[in-house]
């Protein structure tokens, strides 16, 4: 499975409260985001679900040859019907970008990338079912669909507290967004990352990624 740049963003973006001990990665595909949060907070304990069982199997591989394999477990579920027994402090979701759009014939990608089998409404209610009371919930998506996100978390009474808008480069308007919400309805701090100039990656997308790149 192909990792994102983007998504690799979201991981090296999101802040995560310094009390957080547990953590949910809904869809985790090849496990990247648990990978990065666990490399970037060592407190954090893992749960990483993933409906597609070949994924699921490479992000349980993925896992048991990684440093840690202690502090995250796989799980091969639909979250819609998996019934985890606790709530967590935090989490995180890359979803399935589109919705009502016309897919493709390769069934793996539309699941990947069409969100027919977890619309954004039934994923924040799904978050809503599955988070501690005073927790927070990383998402990424497109920016047109910023206004349905905020829309439909604020009838689960979630606000955005923090946004990054994804920029490819200075000359283009942003493509995709990372939000941190909340039951906190507060100003919304916003920030902005350009990605390359002339073809190169920028200081602040080098800054953001040394950690996890070889060469950044």
């Amino acid at each position: 499975m192909k990792v994102s740049e983007t998504a690799c963003i979201q991981g090296a973006w999101t802040t995560i409260p310094e009390t957080a001990i547990s953590l949910l990665d809904i869809g985790t595909g090849t496990g990247l985001l648990s990978f990065m949060l666990a490399q970037r907070f060592p407190n954090l304990i893992i749960d990483a679900i993933e409906i597609d069982e070949q994924a699921f199997t490479q992000a349980s591989n993925n896992c048991m040859q990684s440093p840690f394999s202690k502090r995250i477990t796989v799980l091969h579920g639909d979250i819609k019907t998996s019934a985890l027994g606790k709530k967590y402090d935090f989490i995180i979701v890359n979803p399935p970008f589109h919705e009502k759009q016309l897919q493709s014939k390769d069934s793996k990608k539309n699941t990947a990338w069409h969100s027919d089998e977890l619309t954004l409404e039934e994923l924040i209610g799904c978050i809503k079912n599955n988070l501690s009371e005073q927790g927070s919930f990383s998402i990424l998506l497109p920016m047109y669909r910023k206004m349905e996100l905020e829309k439909i978390a604020s009838t689960y009474l979630f606000y955005p507290n923090k946004y990054l808008h994804i920029k490819h480069t200075s000359r283009h308007d942003a493509k995709f967004f990372v939000g941190i919400f909340s039951s906190n309805n507060i100003e919304v701090q916003l920030t902005e990352l350009i990605v390359k100039e002339n073809n190169l990656y920028t200081k602040e997308m080098r800054l953001l990624m040394q950690a996890f790149y070889l060469k950044c």
